[in-house]
C-alpha cells in the first residue's frame, strides 16, 4: 500500500499545481486583512478561511485524476491486479489530498509563525484548522466519487469545483460568523466563541467516511465501458457508508458548531481606572485599551458618569450582548468605543422613560445619538478608522470630528444642551 501511495504522490499531475495552491492559501490569508496577526483564535480561524478555496480546487483536481484510468483505458488492468482494489483506489486518491493538505497545513504553519510573536507560545486553537481539514477532505472525497462516473478531460472536474465552491458560498459558513448554513467553515473567531467538539467529529467523521466510500466503491462506478460493475461492495465501501451514515446523525444531532467559552479564570484588565477587561487572547490590544481609559477618564467630571468596569464580551458569561459588553471587529477598537459610548450614556441619563409622543421620543433619540457619537470619538482618540463607514442615523459625522477638537468648555456645552434635552423630555406616564 504504502509503495503505491509513493508512487502515485511522485507520479500525480498535481505536483505541479503545489505551488499554485500555496500561493492561493497565502494569498487568502494575508490578502483579505492582517488583522487576526497576534490574536490566537482570530489566526487560526483565518488560516483555516483558505480551505474554502482549496476544497474546490481539490474537488475538481480529484475529479480529473479519477477519471485519467478510464481516458487511459486501464481499468481492465487495475482490476485484475493482485492488490485490492480499493487500496489502489485509496492511494490514488491519497496522493491527491495529499497536496491539497501540504498546501494548507503550510498556510496554518505561516499564520502561527507570524503570530507568536505579539500573542506568545502558549497558546494555539487547532478547532478551526480541523474544521479546514475537514472541508477539504469532504470536497476530496465528492470529487473522487463523480470523477470516477466518468471519462471527461474537462466537464466534470470543472462542475465539481464549481458546484462545490457556490455550495460552500451559499450554505457552507456557520451561524454566527457573519452567514448562516451548515457550517464546513468559518470567516472570523472571536476569543469568545470556540469549535465545539461533538459538531467538529461529526465534520471530520463526513470527510473520513467519504473517503472511504470514494476508496471503495470508486473501482466499482464504471468499472468497464458499458458495464456498471458492482459484483459486491468492499469492506472499506461499507465503512465508508457506516462512517457518512455516523456522520449525517451527528451533523443533526451535535448542535451548533460554534458555543461560547467559559469565563476566563485570569481576564487581562487595564491599570488605570475606569478598568477595560479583555480576553487573555487579546493582549494585543491591552495598551490600547489603557489610552482608551486614560481618555474615558478625562471626560467632563460630574457630566459624565462611568462604570467601574468595561468588559470584552464573553469574560464574565452569560448571554452576549452588545452595549453590555463589546467585541474587537476586524483588529478594530471603534466598536469597543462605541459600546463603551453607549455604557457612559446609559450611566449619565436619566432612567428611560415611554415619552408621550413620537415627536418627543425623535427629539430626545437624535440627541442621545449625538452624544453617543461624541463620546465614541472622544474615547477612540483616533477618529474613525478608514474601514468604518457610516454612523449612527441622523448625526452629523463631520460636525463630530470637528467638535471633538474644540475647546473643552465648548464641549462641554454642547454635551451639556443635548443631556438637558434628554432629561426634560416629557413622559406619557407624567
Amino acid at each position: 500500500m504504502w509503495w503505491i501511495y509513493r508512487t502515485e504522490v511522485r507520479r500525480s499531475a498535481l505536483r505541479w499545481a503545489l505551488p499554485a495552491f500555496v500561493a492561493v492559501d497565502l494569498l487568502v490569508l494575508f490578502g483579505r486583512s492582517r488583522h487576526w496577526i497576534g490574536v490566537w483564535p482570530e489566526a487560526s480561524a483565518a488560516a483555516q478561511i483558505p480551505a474554502f478555496y482549496l476544497g474546490p480546487a481539490l474537488a475538481g483536481a480529484a475529479a480529473w485524476s479519477a477519471a485519467s484510468r478510464r481516458r487511459s483505458g486501464v481499468v481492465e488492468q487495475l482490476a485484475a491486479a493482485a492488490k485490492s482494489s480499493w487500496r489502489v483506489e485509496l492511494a490514488q486518491l491519497s496522493a491527491t489530498l495529499t497536496y491539497g493538505v501540504l498546501a494548507y497545513t503550510l498556510g496554518a504553519l505561516t499564520a502561527a509563525g507570524v503570530t507568536v510573536p505579539e500573542a506568545g507560545p502558549e497558546f494555539w486553537w487547532p478547532g478551526y484548522i480541523l474544521l479546514g481539514l475537514a472541508l477539504i477532505t469532504i470536497c476530496t472525497g465528492v470529487g473522487h466519487l463523480l470523477g470516477r462516473t466518468t471519462k471527461s478531460l474537462f466537464a466534470v472536474p470543472v462542475i465539481c469545483a464549481l458546484g462545490c465552491l457556490v455550495f460552500l458560498g451559499v450554505f457552507g459558513f456557520a451561524p454566527g460568523t457573519g452567514s448562516s448554513g451548515i457550517g464546513l467553515a468559518v470567516l472570523s473567531g472571536y476569543p469568545y466563541t470556540t469549535v465545539s467538539a461533538l459538531p467538529l467529529t461529526a465534520r471530520l467523521l463526513l470527510g473520513i467516511g467519504l473517503i472511504a466510500l470514494a476508496a471503495g466503491v470508486g473501482s466499482h462506478l464504471r468499472s468497464a465501458s458499458g458495464r456498471p460493475g458492482w459484483p459486491g461492495l468492499p469492506l472499506a465501501g461499507l465503512s465508508g457508508v457506516g462512517l457518512v451514515a455516523i456522520a449525517v446523525v451527528l451533523f443533526v444531532t451535535a448542535g451548533p458548531l460554534l458555543a461560547q467559552r467559559e469565563v476566563p479564570a485570569d481576564p487581562l484588565c487595564t491599570h488605570s481606572k475606569p478598568q477595560i477587561c479583555v480576553w487573555p487572547e487579546s493582549q494585543k490590544f491591552v495598551p490600547e485599551f489603557e489610552a482608551m481609559s486614560a481618555r474615558i477618564a478625562a471626560l467632563p467630571p460630574g457630566l459624565i458618569k462611568s462604570p467601574d468596569v468595561f468588559y470584552e464580551d464573553g469574560v464574565r458569561g452569560g448571554p452576549l450582548d452588545m452595549g453590555r459588553g463589546f467585541y474587537i471587529f476586524e483588529g478594530q477598537t471603534w466598536d469597543a468605543a462605541t459600546s463603551m459610548a453607549i455604557r457612559l450614556n446609559e450611566a449619565s441619563s436619566p432612567p428611560y422613560c415611554d415619552p408621550v409622543d413620537e415627536a418627543a421620543n425623535d427629539h430626545r433619540l437624535k440627541a442621545q445619538l449625538e452624544l453617543i457619537s461624541w463620546l465614541t470619538v472622544r474615547i477612540a482618540g483616533n477618529g474613525q478608522p478608514a474601514a468604518i463607514h457610516g454612523g449612527p442615523p441622523g448625526v452629523d459625522q463631520k460636525a463630530i470630528r470637528v467638535l471633538v477638537t474644540r475647546p473643552e468648555a465648548e464641549q462641554v456645552a454642547w454635551a451639556t444642551a443635548r443631556y438637558k434635552v434628554v432629561r426634560e423630555t416629557p413622559c406619557a406616564s407624567e
